[in-house]
């Protein structure tokens, strides 16, 4: 006796993207622990020196938080208005941070109190830093001036002050502690020289500058503002790259993978990678809102990343995760009893070997299409789990019956209910091309069983209207699209005839018969459609 030939599901292979190395590196995080503040997150920063904890600037505080419990260690409260750029030293011992009343404030992270309060901006200051000697700070304001401070003596040392606008980045050069960035909204970037107390060089980057950072070696700085992320060379102002892979506002940049790799984050949710010797894009990050702030921790064990949501703040702290150590092993006893008895089965020549087979289950639907229960079998693969996940099923059981001839009636005598979801579901796949030419079998059969008894039922009525419309739809296209083919081959063929007609003669006789070929071709599909359908639409 002959066995049934199982239905042949041909399920077509999903177009993905090869994962590299780095997508897997940067992909190895936990879940994110997010915590909400009040306002937005302005500013985050970890301390580079174990252990790390995370500074994090939102509304009238700094918030330090611990690296691995991500609960808060210390809270600096003792601002006015609003605090803004919470930064450590490098040596980790100091935090220095802008005030909204102008005030430059420097403290002990552990204490509460500042140990000094800088005077002397007359507008917010919304960002500041450590000079490379530790011995000074630099603030930035929307004075339009840069200040730098001497923190023993607690006063100014010299100002910087040729900027048009508010300055709402900048950095001092880790290569030199007379070198200072400044980025201002007046869309330039300048490099200043502390000892003569002006600009040394100064680049456009065509758009209002939100952040900026400088490469460790001191020869090379990054700016951020608009839609585009500028590298330069810090020697002569030239500039190295242009990056454009976010849509809107980019905030804030930061180094990461032993400085070989670049991160920015924007207001359009994403954080994009960069590998810092071709700039290309490796790896992007989703968050769920937009993006103010970001810090990495060294070695990349955790990503900070301040977030603004409906008027109020986001903090989201994601670790990298750590591989577990496996919790038990087998006993030497056990392993040595298991290899002992493994010993006695060893095949020996001459032994005779039986493979035992499992016999395949057949599915649902070949059992019923072995039964010839077509009917049951066409209900079965049209239920909802199948054809939203699986429709390659659907189709390939069409298939089926269409090849036996019993495609009527599998599909005759049926109720609304029941006829529902295959109207449905060949509305919905009458245009995937992988599926198109058995579904327009499909719903030629349907509409001729049909065709007789669709007005006494309402339901049916509008199904069908539905189908009509969405077979409109596409011929519609169609005829835009042959249209399309029919003038590309005009010009096709009038720039080919030009080369061997004589000059002053246009080749429109032959331009026009190609294209009312192309378009008869469409009207001709057009009047085969079935009256029935052309009835429901009326």
């Amino acid at each position: 006796m002959a066995t049934f030939k199982k239905t042949h599901t041909r399920a077509f292979a999903k177009s993905t993207t090869k994962a590299t190395a780095d997508n897997i590196y940067w992909r190895n995080f936990e879940f994110p622990v997010t915590v909400k503040e009040f306002t937005a997150i302005n500013y985050v920063d970890v301390r580079p020196i174990e252990p790390h904890y995370i500074a994090v600037t939102s509304g009238p505080k700094i918030d330090v938080y611990h690296e691995q419990t991500t609960q808060v260690f210390r809270s600096l409260s003792l601002f006015k208005k609003g605090a803004y750029g919470g930064k450590f030293r490098k040596d980790g011992q100091l935090l220095i941070a802008g005030a909204e009343e102008g005030h430059v404030k420097l403290f002990n992270y552990r204490q509460k109190n500042p140990l000094r309060i800088f005077k002397g901006h007359v507008g917010p200051v919304h960002k500041a830093d450590f000079v490379n000697g530790l011995s000074q700070v630099v603030s930035f304001s929307d004075d339009k001036s840069a200040i730098v401070w001497d923190i023993a003596e607690e006063s100014r040392v010299c100002t910087l002050n040729e900027h048009k606008d508010f300055i709402r980045a900048g950095c001092a050069s880790p290569a030199s502690e007379h070198i200072m960035l400044s980025g201002s909204y007046d869309h330039t970037v300048k490099m200043w020289d502390t000892r003569t107390g002006s600009s040394v060089l100064s680049v456009d980057h065509g758009s209002p500058v939100e952040s900026m950072l400088s490469y460790p070696s001191g020869g090379v700085f990054v700016s951020a503002g608009g839609g585009e992320v500028r590298v330069w060379d810090a020697i002569g102002g030239r500039l190295l790259s242009r990056l454009s892979q976010h849509h809107k506002t980019i905030t804030c940049l930061a180094l990461a993978s032993d400085n070989k790799r670049l991160l920015s984050g924007s207001l359009d949710r994403h954080i994009k990678v960069y590998d810092v010797s071709t700039y290309s894009v490796i790896h992007t990050l989703d968050f769920p809102a937009p993006i103010l702030s970001m810090a990495i921790a060294p070695g990349d064990s955790t990503l900070a990343v301040g977030m603004i949501s409906g008027g109020s703040g986001l903090i989201s702290f994601q670790h990298r995760k750590v591989e577990k150590e496996k919790e038990s092993e087998i006993s030497n006893k056990a392993a040595s009893i298991r290899n002992s008895v493994m010993e006695d089965f060893k095949v020996s020549p001459g032994d005779i070997i039986i493979h035992h087979e499992e016999k395949e289950k057949m599915t649902q639907y070949d059992a019923m299409l072995r039964k010839f229960q077509y009917s049951r079998a066409l209900d079965f693969v049209l239920r909802r789990h199948i054809t939203t996940k699986s429709p390659n099923i659907t189709v390939a059981v069409f298939r089926e019956l269409l090849r036996r001839g019993a495609m009527k009636s599998a599909v005759a005598g049926k109720d609304t209910k029941t006829l529902a979801p295959l109207l449905t579901f060949i509305t919905k796949q009458i245009r995937n091309p992988k599926y198109c030419r058995i579904i327009m079998d499909v719903a030629t059969i349907v509409v001729d069983v049909y065709s007789d008894s669709i007005e006494e039922h309402p339901g049916q009525v509008r199904l069908f209207r539905r189908l009509c419309e969405e077979i409109e739809s596409e011929m519609r296209l169609s005829r835009e699209h042959v249209a399309l083919m029919g003038a590309i081959e005009m010009f096709l063929n009038a720039s080919l005839s030009q080369t061997n007609t004589p000059r002053g003669t246009l080749p429109e006789a032959g331009m026009q018969q190609s294209y009312h070929m192309h378009m008869d071709g469409v009207t001709e599909e057009s009047n085969n459609m079935p009256q029935v359908i052309v009835d429901i639409a009326k």
